[in-house]
Formats: structure tokens, C-alpha cells, sequence
């Protein structure tokens, strides 16, 4: 399946927008995001809570299927993979979604959650890494 969504700014869900994350671009292979933490983020032991960086590699893998699903089809995921690796301790998160298969029915998504409101993925600090498959309907 080749590109078949050429408008990369797309609007996020209300959920992506009730956690109050952005998106900063997107392409055929990648899709950037973040996301500023509040406490509202945060579990009983002060600390982001899993979901929330979940949500966010969710999002962000979502963004990268967008581009390949044909224009009136919808996509959903099947499956979302997280290891935390650590905390963030920046009052910002970024994510960056790659494109490893995309299939006709099938897409699989790499994140990678890093601290801080950053597009440089190669030397900041670790948070979480996820895969994602997404099903095209």
C-alpha cells in the first residue's frame, strides 16, 4: 500500500486533546509528538502514570497509519506493547512514531518516548519504547 493520505495535520481525538497531546509532524514514515505533564498525569505515587505515556505512543503510532490507510477507511490498533524504561523528570514528553510494515490490512508502528519537548530522539533520555499493529478497515 503506498501513501494515500497526503494531508499530514490532522486532528487529533478528543482523547489525544483531553490529555493534551500535540502533534508536531508527520510524514509517509514518522509522526512526531508531545505532550506538557501536569498533575493530573501523575499516579497515587507521583510518578506519570503508565497509561498516560500509553496513550501517547498510541497516539502518536496513530498518526503514522493515518497517511497509508485509504482516504475513507479507518484504522484501529490490535495490539500496543509498552516497556518503561524510566521516569521523565522534564515537565514535557516527546514521542516519535516509525513505520515498519505497512501492509493492506495490517501496519506495524516503533515508538519511542523521550524526555523533554525535543526533536532530537538520538541523544535524549529514554522513557519508553512501544510496538503497535494497527488493523485497516
Amino acid at each position: 500500500m503506498g501513501v494515500t493520505n497526503l494531508d499530514t495535520n490532522f486532528q487529533l481525538s478528543p482523547f489525544g486533546d483531553f490529555l493534551g497531546i500535540e502533534q508536531v509532524s508527520s510524514d509517509d514514515t514518522k509522526s512526531l509528538c508531545r505532550m506538557s505533564l501536569s498533575s493530573s498525569h501523575f499516579n497515587a505515587g507521583g510518578r506519570v502514570h503508565g497509561g498516560v505515556l500509553s496513550s501517547l505512543a498510541d497516539t502518536t503510532a496513530g498518526l503514522v497509519v493515518r497517511v497509508y490507510r485509504p482516504e475513507h477507511s479507518v484504522s484501529a490498533t490490535t495490539d500496543l506493547s509498552i516497556a518503561f524504561i524510566r521516569s521523565p523528570l522534564e515537565s514535557h514528553v516527546s514521542a516519535k512514531a516509525t513505520l515498519l510494515h505497512a501492509g493492506k490490512r495490517l501496519c506495524r508502528v516503533e515508538v519511542v518516548i523521550v524526555d523533554g519537548d525535543t526533536t532530537d530522539f538520538d541523544d535524549a533520555r529514554l522513557v519508553a519504547r512501544a510496538t503497535a499493529t494497527f488493523i485497516i478497515n
